[in-house]
């Protein structure tokens, strides 16, 4: 069984492993048809947050992140 340690994959990361720019994979978080992790926005910010969990990521890519 993949042990998977629960930190963020960077999105310059998930991106070069889709083969896509960041900015594909920062929308595709906020608009959620890419379910490989959650946006935040704070209250009066306009920039976002974002978690990319590698378990979530291997679900949807097969590509296993380690850092």
């Amino acid at each position: 069984m993949i042990q998977f340690s629960g930190n963020n994959v960077p999105i310059s990361e998930v991106a070069k492993i889709m083969k896509k720019d960041k900015q594909f994979v920062r929308i595709g978080i906020q608009e959620k048809w890419l379910p490989i992790g959650v946006a935040y926005r704070k209250e009066g910010s306009s920039e976002y947050s974002y978690y990319v969990s590698p378990k979530k990521l291997y679900e949807y890519t097969g590509y296993i992140y380690t850092e």
